[in-house]
């Protein structure tokens, strides 16, 4: 079964009106369509302290790579709840796929009442995706989709010097192109964006340390404060913004210098990434994290990537999408729909239980699981 969101409409009915009228098509009453979307919070703007082991303090003597490796069972879930007789029933979530430092060892759905399958919508994006033909009152089905997955600190030796003071535009690849224009929230094309940037950088600057200067403008000019993300004009505005609106004015002053720059989501947090080809010519996206974690270059945590990239499309959706929503459309009596992800720590042999466990509540915003003591310097969005 195909995977596509339709409209329901009704069929059109041929009837004879009467003997002096010839028959004609009488459309039927469409059916209710019910259509919701909901992006889950990201809410974290207080510096977590780093403990040294779990957290890095400081990057490794040597760069090694993705190091320090840790594996994590995860299940991203929709359940639907009949209220009443509901037809033509799609739902999606956002799902992890595969990144440099996060591998998928092994993967599998449980399906009850509908079919389900792992979408890959861009690279660095997948979603979820439920669909079944009808729902009756009581009655319910759901898709789980389970994990196992091994996430890496991060860090490659990126500096300054491996980078040179011009980038081969027309050399980016493919997929690196559509972040380096307008997405939803991150608007280049702005006054206000290009005022800023023309403030901050001077001909003489290589463009790691353009993003540099970026990064400490975000960091010592936009307040944190929490709250549903706004816009990049919106912060640079007020001087303040949640974890998304740092990120993102990172991101838009790279693009506006031609530096490619994308978001990066994980649970409860959001940071940044930016584009660079190193002296060889090998292009590298490069972390900066512009909120709790002060990392540039590098990143010192074991997060689970939900999502890379802002300007996401999806089949049968008239706009592209910055967060990938929970989203679900149906026809008939509306029904409840829940989604949820959870994540938890494996042990390796021989060690004890770690941290980072996490469940999506209902309302979207992330608890933390587990008791450990890194839980308490940890943010719980």
């Amino acid at each position: 079964m195909e995977f596509s969101r339709r409209h329901f409409l009704g069929a059109s009915l041929a009837t004879a009106i009467s003997a002096r009228q010839s028959a004609r098509q009488i459309q039927q009453p469409k059916p209710n369509v019910h259509e919701q979307s909901f992006v889950p919070h990201t809410f974290s703007v207080v510096p977590v302290v780093g403990d040294g082991v779990w957290i890095s303090n400081d990057p490794p003597e040597e760069a090694t790579g993705n190091y320090d490796p840790r594996e994590f069972d995860v299940s991203v879930g929709i359940k639907v709840e009949g209220q009443g007789a509901g037809q033509q029933i799609t739902a999606t979530t956002v799902a992890p796929v595969v990144h440099s430092e996060q591998k998928i060892k092994d993967f599998r759905i449980e399906a009850e009442g509908c079919q389900a399958r792992l979408v890959p919508l861009a690279n660095g994006a997948g979603q979820l995706v439920l669909k079944a033909p009808s729902i009756f009152a009581k009655q319910t089905i759901g898709a789980t989709a389970h994990f196992r997955i091994q996430i890496s600190k991060s860090y490659h030796g990126h500096e300054q010097a491996k980078f040179p003071s011009l980038q081969q535009e027309k050399n980016l690849p493919k997929d690196s192109k559509v972040y380096t224009k307008n997405s939803p929230g991150i608007k280049i094309t702005s006054s206000r964006v290009k005022r800023l940037y023309k403030s901050l950088i001077n001909d003489s600057m290589r463009p790691w340390q353009q993003a540099e200067k970026f990064y400490t403008w975000v960091w010592e000019n936009i307040e944190g404060v929490p709250g549903r993300y706004t816009s990049v004009d919106e912060a640079i505005r007020k001087k303040q913004g949640d974890c998304e609106e740092r990120a993102c004015t990172f991101i838009a002053l790279c693009r506006t210098a031609g530096i490619p720059a994308r978001q990066v989501w994980v649970p409860g947090h959001a940071w940044a990434e930016f584009g660079l080809h190193d002296e060889a010519g090998e292009f590298h996206w490069i972390p900066a994290h512009t909120a709790a974690y002060s990392w540039f270059g590098w990143t010192g945590a074991h997060e689970l990537v939900l999502q890379k990239g802002d300007n996401i499309r999806i089949s049968n959706r008239k706009k592209s999408l910055r967060l990938i929503d929970d989203w679900h459309r149906m026809s008939g009596k509306r029904a409840k729909f829940t989604y949820t992800t959870d994540i938890t720590p494996v042990a390796a042999e021989g060690e004890a239980v770690g941290p980072g466990g996490r469940t999506k509540l209902p309302n979207g915003r992330w608890k933390l699981t587990g008791d450990h003591a890194v839980n308490k310097i940890h943010r719980n969005g």
